[in-house]
């Protein structure tokens, strides 16, 4: 019963475990947020601009999450 208890806890908190072993293996802590300049066409910044009002979160917020979610297809 504690095994599968143990085993619970790891899957729901295993986000942050890998965050920690990227700090780590790095020495930097992976949520710092870094700046960087880029272009996006404008038909995507005016897709990204309704986006962020009609659910309340940054731009900068939506970003993280799409290029997190794309990458784990890759």
């Amino acid at each position: 019963m504690l095994s599968r208890e143990i085993k619970r806890i790891m899957h729901e908190n295993e986000k942050y475990a890998k965050i920690l072993e990227e700090y780590d293996r790095t020495g930097e802590f992976p949520l710092e947020k870094v700046r960087r300049s880029f272009t996006l066409k404008r038909i995507s910044i005016n897709k990204l601009k309704e986006t962020s009002r009609t659910t309340g979160k940054s731009m900068s917020d939506i970003i993280d999450e799409l290029v997190e979610n794309g990458m784990k297809s890759i």
